[in-house]
Formats: structure tokens, C-alpha cells, sequence
């Protein structure tokens, strides 16, 4: 059962012959990277995330934060997952991004602190096979099962240099665990069915700086940069409540450093546009991933874009039209054959009510995902904000 274990740990290698799982493409590496955005920019596919106070990818949006604001969102996937041994259907719950923050009292700076999900690794994976105890063969069912995943807690600064520019800087504290459950299961049923518990532990600090800039009105652009270290795995294997093993570094990956720009345009005042790229260099985990059995990881280019159609003028944030389109690579390949890839539209909407001072965003995703021409995944992605103002909105 070690052995099993040890086959898991980054590099989950039992994708070829699973028969349930959740995201297949959540299984290798270091998971399924997750979105720090808020419920408006994922139904802006992303395109505002860099002007988006609420989200979590450019320390300089903290400045667009007019009061001190709470939020808090929860998502639900609808997933349905193809590989080579057949297809399953499957749903999760997550709570992708936590903030709060806001103007300090002498203004022109502004804080936040937030919560996303830097990488996904829930998953079950079961295989069949045959085992041979005293020479004698016999029918196994060996089921596999991961909770956790990295994630992202960002201390982040922004000041507003002029009405024009604002500046931010933000410290990355990336942590988290995966918990790891082996178990075998005999057809014979006079043998027992023996079972194995681990955890994984991460550990490693990030920087990000960024700036938003608008040399004329209705036009604006912003850009950040986030390096992001190393990370290091631990393994503390328990048993029965009891430990088995000491904690043991298994191993250090290097976490991709990424570089983002974005544009808004904002034609007339019931219409917004908005669009950003990302590129993040993810080949420096691939000679670490690859050691631990995994096939490896891939440099990844994001593309996101954004229309945003306001109804009211007088009171613009209630129930907006926002849709949006985003195509990206996935950093952490299935096998060792091309790159994973993911195709996704949105659309969603909002309100704001008590004099501003509370409000919920929606956004509706549906997103394809594929490696070749055996792994396939399309899923349904609902994502619910909730936000508090105690101020309202400042102007």
C-alpha cells in the first residue's frame, strides 16, 4: 500500500485506468489551477480580473476598492468527464475567493486581504485489477482518493499615485494539504481490506506587483507580474490517528512565475469592454514533476475577454448584462503526448441594494476541456458572490 502512496504523491498516476473520478485534469501535478476572481469578472471571463478590486490577480485593483468591502463566494461544478476506460458524470463544491479590504483612513492607499484557490486536487480514482496472495489470483478493486489542493492567501497594498495611476504591491503565502486515502477491496471476501491514510502538506511564498493606468477617459490598461518561488512538499503518514511515519520532505517544486496585461474600454456609458493575456512559464516544475512519475508540466498562455451592457444608468450595478469568453492551456499534462486546453463562455449579472451597501453577483460558466483525442471534460460552473459595504460606495 506504500507503494500506492508513493504513486500518488504529484504525480497521481493511475489516470490511464481510472473509472470515477472528479476532474481528470485535476489529477496530475499539482492540480487544477484555480481563478482568484470575483463572481463578476469569472462572468466577464476573466477579462476585468486586473481592474477588479474584488479579485485577487493585480495588487494595484486594491486601490479601485472605494469603502471597505467583505467578500465571499461558493461555486458548484456540474462535470462530465470522458477517459480512455469510459465516462462519468460528477459535481463539487469549492469556495474559490475570500477578501476584505478598503481605503485606510488617510487615503490615497488601500489594503486587502484575500483567500483564492491557487490548485485543485480533489479526486477518487478507481482501478481493477488482479492480485496473485499465496500464488492464488485474485479480483481487486483499489480505490484511491485525494482532498485538497494549494492555496493563495495574498496580503496586498495599493496606492493611488495620481487620478491617473495606481501603483500596488502584494505578498503571496501559499499553503494548503492533500489527503490521501488508499484502500483495497478483495472479491475474495475472507481477506481484509486493508487501508493507508497520508497527507501532503505545502509551503512557500510569492510577490506580485502590478499597475493600472488611465491616459484618457473611457481608456484604461494594467499589468502585473507575480513570481511565486518554490514550494515545499512535506508527508506526514498517519494511520488509525496515530503517526506511522515523520514528516518527510518528499520533494520541491518551483511554482511558475506569470505575466499579465489588460485593456478597458469604455465606449459609452452603457457599455464596457474589457480583455487580458497571461502567460505563466509552468516548464520549471516539469524536470520536478517528472521525477516524482508524473508526465510533466508545460508554459500556459491565458486569453480572456470581457462585454459588460449596463440597463440602468441610474443605478448601473443593478442587474447588468455581462458575458464573456476565455481559452487557455492547462499547465499539467495527462500524458506525455500534447497539452490540455480549455475552452469557456460565461454569463452572468448582479445586484447592489441597501444604499449600496450589500449586494451578490452570479456568473454561469460552461467550460471544455481536452488532451487529445481520449481525455474530454465539459463542465457547468455556477459561481454566487455575496459582498457587504458597511460604507457603501464612496465616490
Amino acid at each position: 500500500m506504500r507503494r500506492i502512496l508513493a504513486s500518488l504523491v504529484l504525480a497521481a498516476g493511475l489516470v490511464g485506468t481510472a473509472q470515477a473520478q472528479s476532474s481528470e485534469f485535476g489529477i496530475r501535478g499539482l492540480g487544477l489551477p484555480g481563478r482568484g476572481l470575483s463572481a463578476r469578472a469569472l462572468a466577464l471571463g476573466g477579462g476585468i480580473g486586473l481592474f477588479d478590486g474584488e479579485s485577487s490577480t493585480n495588487p494595484a485593483a486594491i486601490g479601485m476598492l472605494t469603502t471597505t468591502t467583505a467578500l465571499f463566494t461558493t461555486s458548484g461544478d456540474y462535470r462530465n468527464s470522458t477517459t480512455p476506460e469510459g465516462s462519468l458524470s460528477n459535481r463539487d463544491t469549492r469556495f474559490p475567493q475570500i477578501l476584505i479590504g478598503g481605503p485606510i483612513p488617510r487615503r490615497p492607499f488601500a489594503i486587502a486581504v484575500s483567500y483564492s484557490l491557487l490548485t485543485d486536487r480533489d479526486f477518487t480514482v478507481v482501478t481493477d485489477g488482479v492480485a496473485t496472495p499465496r500464488d492464488v489470483p485474485v479480483n481487486v478493486h483499489d480505490t484511491l482518493s485525494s482532498r485538497g489542493g494549494i492555496d493563495d492567501i495574498q496580503l496586498g497594498a495599493a496606492w493611488l499615485a495620481s487620478s491617473h495611476l495606481v501603483l500596488g504591491a502584494g505578498l503571496h503565502f501559499l499553503t494548503g494539504s492533500n489527503r490521501l486515502t488508499s484502500r483495497r477491496y478483495w472479491e475474495d471476501t475472507t481477506y481484509q481490506s486493508p487501508q493507508e491514510t497520508a497527507e501532503l502538506s505545502y509551503g512557500g511564498l510569492g510577490v506580485s506587483v502590478g499597475a493600472i493606468w488611465q491616459p484618457v477617459h473611457g481608456f484604461e490598461l494594467a499589468g502585473s507580474y507575480r513570481h511565486n518561488g518554490n514550494v515545499t512538499v512535506d508527508r506526514d503518514s498517519t494511520g488509525n490517528g496515530q503517526v506511522k511515519f515523520a514528516t518527510a520532505t518528499i520533494g520541491i517544486v518551483p511554482m511558475a512565475d506569470a505575466i499579465s496585461g489588460a485593456i478597458r474600454i469604455t465606449p459609452s456609458p452603457r457599455l464596457q469592454l474589457s480583455g487580458s493575456i497571461t502567460a505563466s512559464n509552468w516548464s520549471r516544475a516539469d524536470s520536478s514533476l517528472m521525477a516524482q512519475g508524473s508526465p510533466g508540466s508545460a508554459n500556459t498562455v491565458e486569453e480572456n475577454f470581457g462585454i459588460e451592457i449596463f440597463r440602468d444608468m441610474r443605478r448601473p450595478l443593478k442587474y447588468p448584462i455581462r458575458l464573456g469568453v476565455r481559452n487557455t492551456t492547462l499547465p499539467f499534462l495527462l500524458i506525455a503526448d500534447g497539452q490540455p486546453k480549455e475552452f469557456g463562455v460565461s454569463i452572468g449579472t448582479g445586484r447592489r441594494f441597501a444604499q449600496e451597501r450589500g449586494g451578490f453577483d452570479i456568473a454561469i460558466q460552461h467550460v471544455w476541456r481536452s488532451q487529445g483525442a481520449a481525455y474530454h471534460e465539459n463542465a457547468t460552473i455556477i459561481t454566487f458572490g455575496i459582498s457587504v459595504r458597511p460604507g457603501g460606495i464612496t465616490p
